[in-house]
């Protein structure tokens, strides 16, 4: 596969997530992780794809939405770290981590690397989607939890994945949609997330709302946000 790369999101292609997926991983029939599951609305995705597909995450609250979903196949949800990962040795086909990447501690995210290994097959992929810090869902996000420094940590530790035994297949940047069907379901997920936002969201309630406005489109009773996406694709050796 040819390398892609594209340093000004403002040129990247809308692309959604689902095209993404089925164009880099080629899910049917693979075994996968889903670290950071969040809700599950990925995990459910590649179980819709064919995947065989374990969601994993850290939070309570998100483990209690995705379950709580009806279930399109037989994906399950289990509650763990993507430093210690409840898997035998070369035992996955795919392991992604979709917007999740950034959010494990900066101290863990080498022995997420190595654990990633670890249970990946020879030939595995490993695949991170990873919000970049600007567009729309940035900006508005930024009185909640401004991530510039920490994404940009994150992508220096995916770039040195080459670096413990995988080879590099693409990067990728597009422009994808998150749509909220209003700010009570944004607040939802957010502090689903992290629950120590509560505490954010009722001390700037009308500021966080006003961003809300102001930085989405409204269209089919949805505010939607532009979010660019940086996809980077690795297969393990």
């Amino acid at each position: 596969m040819t390398q892609q790369s594209s340093s000004d999101w403002h040129s990247s292609p809308k692309r959604s997530h689902a095209d993404i997926i089925e164009e880099l991983l080629e899910p049917n029939g693979a075994k996968t992780i889903d670290v950071g599951c969040g809700a599950g609305k990925i995990t459910r995705l590649l179980t819709e794809m064919g995947a065989e597909v374990t969601g994993i995450d850290p939070g309570e609250r998100q483990l209690a939405r995705a379950r709580a979903a009806t279930p399109v196949g037989n994906e399950t949800f289990v509650e763990g770290v993507a430093e210690n990962l409840p898997f035998d040795d070369q035992s996955m086909d795919i392991v992604l981590f979709f917007n999740s990447f950034h959010h494990i501690p900066k101290n863990d995210l080498a022995a997420a690397i190595k654990e990633t290994h670890r249970v990946l097959q020879p030939g595995g992929k490993l695949y991170f989607a990873e919000p970049v810090a600007d567009g729309p869902q940035f900006e508005m996000s930024r009185l909640i939890n401004d991530e510039t420094e920490i994404r940009a940590f994150a992508y220096e530790v995916i770039k040195s994945v080459p670096e413990n035994g995988f080879k590099t297949i693409t990067e990728i940047t597009y422009i994808t949609e998150n749509q909220h069907e209003n700010f009570e379901s944004f607040k939802t997920n957010s502090t689903s997330i992290n629950p120590a936002r509560d505490a954010i969201f009722e001390k700037y309630d009308q500021e966080i709302r006003e961003q809300f406005e102001r930085f989405s489109r409204k269209e089919n009773g949805q505010y939607i946000f532009d979010l660019p996406i940086r996809g980077n694709l690795f297969a393990r050796l």
